[in-house]
Order: C-alpha cells, then sequence, then structure tokens
C-alpha cells in the first residue's frame, strides 16, 4: 500500500517549508478519505496502455495533460465498473460526436470514476435508471461498451477507454492508484540529458550564463510503441540534495489540464497519433515555472532517476561546463 500512503501528495522540486505543507495536506487527505484503502480490478482485460495522465497532448496548437489512463481494448469490449457507487453524469461531453460520451460514477470514497468513450448505444437500461433514481450499482456492474475508435496508430487501431479518476476537490488523480497493480518489469528509458535555453533543448555541452537542464525519458505499458511518460523524475546538482521533478500521482496543475503543460515539457515536445516525445523541464517548479540555473564557470553533473508506476527505474547522468 505504498502509493496509498503516498495518496495526493503535490511533489515539486523546492524542498523545506513549502514541500512539508504539502505533504501536510497531502497526510490529511489520505486520512479522510483512505481509512480503508482499496485497489480495485481493471474495468476489463487491457490489452496495453495507451496513454498516462502525465502524456503530453497536442492535436493542432493547444497543448494539454491527458489527466487519465487510456486503456487499449478490443472492439465492442465491454466496461465493467471497477468500483461501485452511485451514477453521476451521463454525457456527450463532445456535442455531436458518438466517439465523447461519459459514464461518471461517484464511489464510496468520494473518487468520481469518469469512463469515456463509452458507445451510447450500448449503456444499459439500468444505468441510465440509476442516474434518475440515484440507486447505487455494484462493482463489476456492465456500463457499456468501448466505442468503435476511427485511427489507426503506430500500426494498431486505437480502440480504448479513457478513464479519469477526479477527487472531491476537483484535483485529478492517477488511476494506477486504485487499481490492481500490473505486471510490469520494464524499467523507463532515459535518452538524452543536456542543456536548454529559451526553453529549447541545446546541442551543446557548454553554455554561458543562465540555463536550464532537461531529460529526454519515456516508458512502456504492456506495449512496444505507445511510449509514455515516466510516473516519477528526481535528480541531483553536484551530488548535492536530490530534488524531484515531480511525481504523478496528480497533476501539477491540480484540477486544470493546461496549466504547467508549456512550462514543464520543452519545446520539440510531441504527443500525438504520429509522433511522441518527451523533453522534461528539470528547472521547473511551480512557483518558477521555466526556472533557470545560475551556476558559477566550471564544471557540473547532473545524476537523473526516473522510475514508472511499478517501481522499475533508471539513471543517467550528464556533465556540462558553464563558461
Amino acid at each position: 500500500m505504498k502509493v496509498m500512503l503516498l495518496l495526493l501528495l503535490c511533489a515539486v522540486t523546492s524542498v523545506g517549508a513549502h514541500e512539508r505543507e504539502l505533504r501536510t495536506r497531502a497526510d490529511a487527505f489520505a486520512t479522510a478519505s483512505f481509512a480503508s484503502p482499496r485497489q480495485h480490478p481493471w474495468p476489463f482485460p487491457l490489452l496495453s496502455i495507451g496513454h498516462s495522465m502525465q502524456s503530453y497532448q497536442d492535436y493542432g496548437g493547444s497543448p494539454y495533460w491527458h489527466d487519465g489512463l487510456d486503456i487499449r481494448s478490443t472492439m465492442d469490449q465491454p466496461i465493467f465498473a471497477a468500483a461501485g457507487g452511485v451514477v453521476v453524469n451521463i454525457e456527450n461531453y463532445v456535442i455531436g460526436n458518438p466517439l465523447y460520451w461519459e459514464v461518471a460514477i461517484r464511489d464510496d470514497e468520494g473518487f468520481v470514476w469518469k469512463y469515456h468513450h463509452v458507445d451510447r448505444g450500448t449503456i444499459p437500461e439500468d444505468i441510465k435508471d440509476a442516474l434518475k433514481t440515484g440507486k447505487r450499482i455494484p462493482p463489476g456492474a456492465l456500463i457499456g461498451n468501448v466505442v468503435r475508435w476511427g485511427v489507426t496508430t503506430f500500426g494498431e487501431r486505437y480502440h480504448h477507454l479513457h478513464l479519469q479518476v477526479v477527487a472531491k476537490d476537483g484535483l485529478y488523480v492517477n488511476p494506477f492508484l486504485l487499481l490492481e497493480p500490473l505486471a510490469d518489469t520494464k524499467p523507463p528509458v532515459i535518452s538524452r540529458i543536456g542543456l536548454h535555453q529559451n526553453h529549447r533543448p541545446l546541442e551543446s555541452s557548454e553554455v554561458r550564463g543562465a540555463h536550464g537542464l532537461y531529460v529526454e525519458a519515456s516508458d512502456l505499458t504492456l506495449h512496444d510503441k505507445f511510449i509514455l511518460p515516466p510516473y516519477k523524475i528526481s535528480y541531483r546538482i553536484n551530488q548535492g540534495e536530490e530534488r524531484l521533478l515531480w511525481e504523478f500521482i496528480n497533476l501539477p496543475g491540480g484540477t486544470s489540464d493546461t496549466l504547467y503543460i508549456n512550462d514543464f515539457y520543452l519545446d520539440g515536445t510531441c504527443g500525438n497519433y504520429q509522433c511522441r516525445k518527451f523533453y522534461f523541464n528539470l528547472t521547473f517548479t511551480k512557483e518558477t515555472p521555466r526556472g533557470k540555473l545560475s551556476l558559477p564557470p566550471g564544471q557540473h553533473t547532473v545524476d537523473v532517476t526516473v522510475e514508472d508506476f511499478a517501481g522499475n527505474r533508471t539513471s543517467a547522468s550528464f556533465r556540462w561546463r558553464v563558461l
């Protein structure tokens, strides 16, 4: 239950009083909402994870956090409620587009499970009646089928359920925290560590003046093409204190799926049906989203560690010179 004890810990790079405050708030939330923590079954036997909540998405110039899990499925896959509770919404949330129907269920602990991309014509009458009457539905209840997705990406048709979990205070919560663990033994990959200026990666290992650091990293969950951002990223500069860039228990923007997205990810990051590449701004904090380093001239080293939700981790180092 390690992850449950960390629930909703808004980890940031800064340490000291601010981080202690965040931890105190997280502990209070965990105590109030998880007196009896539980891990729920998956809504169906998944093929793989297509996107995680921290995935960068941009399909036309307005980037956003993915804010949930894309759980890949076979065509017409039945969806079963991972947690029982009260049906609080059935909605066409992109009006007129049949791909975007939601069934939302508030569980006994106050979390709202939003099942997106449900085929409207397959939503059972008892689920519709439960919305009207407030009658509780049990875990495992059929709530509909995954809608047929028309897009092929990386050589595979992208039938999927987009699952969001939203806490009482509106925070997006990582669904991995509430679902049974997956058999994931493959560690994330660090492709590059380097310098950036003006929010763009540099090719050089030498720099003048204020600058930042970045890491290009990726992860896979039960697949070999649908790359994801790592769950947790931390680093040490010159063998100093470990700094936590972020641990994706929730999003840096809390209740927002757009806040900080263009600060946390550097220019050159992509996330769409044709391209997935993630450049993480190691010098991001919520206080200084595009924060810069001001280091004395000479040689410096950064050690970076990336970790997936299952605890698999990878580390690498980078040396640079400030002129």
